[in-house]
């Protein structure tokens, strides 16, 4: 390719030079865009497009269950063959349905797309996530990883600064506006076919790589204790999925430009606290980075259970920024510490397919949930105040339950990450 300098290393490994880190910021910068639009503004557009309390919470369910239901055999595969293959195949199933969200006319057209988007993510997700570790191992993975992700929403913030300027100014109806960004995903998700060739995988071309069952990582007491705790998390954080999208357009009433600012508000936030505190999470371990990281969402239900204003929800953003910028970015580097890069694709699948299992449950159970305090209270508004206060509560019980039984992610570790050195240090 003309862009790396490959060495072999110990174990197998491919070492890269510094020249090739460039592809794994603009292709993290691809793809946080692409996912702050899914969760930002697709569930919004389905909501314009008609849908209903119960078909918000089952396009959040769809998306979560197709976009990890095959991830454990996608990053078992990964893991085993390469890289490479599945994030071409996967960008490339992202970009063609994406571009099929452009010409959506209803709520059902919107859920054929996302299935379709959610299962390229199946793939690309523990690809990516497999690549990031083969490209970290042995190095500080908190920083590199809070270094790309930082600088993706540096983008991400940037793009929607540009369209917050641009779009109200154009001739075209509010729906249109949305279409819009759904045309820039696509474009975003169509570069990274194009970066998925330049992504190369670090192991030697023929070597023999170790088999393992499917079901490797349950036999990793830590991870397993892991996956308890946090999916017991994850279940209470979703069950608002659908009442946020739900504030926003149906009780506020935002315009497609005041959502933009309050997104770019967010994003600022989560471009700072990742690239800031990456060498934070490597100095007080992936443990304490997200049971702290964590605590913040317990807030966001509570200032929109109270918002009348597009920018009363500023808060929120801000503090969730956080939360995502410093909390997910410890996740995910706790994730590729338990497994290394020889099973990072299969440990991110599991938990990725998990995962979706515990947030379908939980998104559509907090549709129906929210329907229920609809008919029960009589208003929309209302049911929405105390369904948001009983999550707030729910999610600090839950952080609570974090605090004394998620275990550190060196729990089980046998031997240094030093065992594999690199050709220079990632976090200079």
């Amino acid at each position: 390719m003309g862009i790396e300098t490959r060495t072999s290393g110990s174990n197998g490994l491919i070492q890269r030079s510094k020249r090739s880190a460039w592809i794994y910021y603009v292709f993290q910068m691809m793809l946080s865009f692409s996912q702050n639009l899914a969760y930002q503004y697709i569930p919004l557009y389905n909501q314009k497009l008609g849908a209903d309390e119960v078909e918000m919470g089952l396009m959040t369910a769809v998306q979560n269950v197709f976009s990890t239901g095959l991830s454990p055999i996608w990053g078992k595969i990964s893991d085993q063959k390469g890289r490479r293959l599945f994030l071409l195949i996967g960008s490339f199933t992202a970009t063609v349905s994406a571009f099929t969200l452009v010409f959506a006319r209803n709520p059902n057209d919107v859920l054929i797309s996302i299935a379709i988007n959610s299962i390229g993510l199946s793939m690309l997700i523990p690809a990516w996530q497999g690549a990031i570790a083969d490209y970290t191992e042995g190095q500080d993975r908190g920083s590199f990883i809070g270094k790309i992700v930082g600088s993706s929403y540096a983008y991400v913030t940037l793009a929607l600064i540009l369209y917050s300027f641009f779009a109200p100014s154009l001739p075209i109806t509010e729906i249109e506006q949305y279409r819009i960004l759904m045309i820039v995903s696509a474009s975003n998700f169509g570069i990274m076919i194009f970066l998925s060739w330049l992504v190369l995988d670090v192991r030697k071309n023929g070597e023999t790589r170790k088999q393992y069952s499917l079901f490797e990582p349950f036999k990793d007491k830590t991870y397993r204790r892991f996956l308890i705790v946090i999916l017991f998390w994850w279940f209470w954080m979703s069950l608002a999925w659908s009442y946020f999208p739900t504030v926003i357009a149906g009780v506020i009433n935002a315009s497609v430009s005041e959502v933009a600012w309050m997104a770019i508000a967010g994003t600022v936030v989560q471009a700072i606290s990742s690239y800031k505190m990456g060498s934070l999470i490597q100095r007080i371990g992936e443990r304490k980075s997200i049971i702290l990281g964590f605590l913040t969402f317990t807030i966001v239900p509570i200032n929109f259970a109270f918002a009348t204003e597009w920018w009363h929800l500023l808060p929120a953003q801000i503090i969730s920024g956080i939360g995502i910028g410093f909390g997910f970015t410890a996740l995910q580097t706790y994730i590729l510490n338990i497994a290394g890069s020889e099973k990072a694709g299969n440990y991110q699948g599991t938990y990725n397919l998990l995962w979706g299992i515990v947030t379908f449950v939980g998104s559509y159970f907090g549709g129906w949930m929210l329907l229920w305090l609809k008919d029960t209270v009589g208003t929309l508004p209302l049911a929405l105040t105390y369904a948001l206060l009983i999550v707030a509560m729910l999610r600090f019980f839950s952080n609570f339950i974090m605090i004394f039984f998620l275990p550190d992610s060196n729990a089980n570790k046998t031997q240094p990450p030093e065992l594999y050195p690199s050709v220079y240090p990632l976090d200079e």
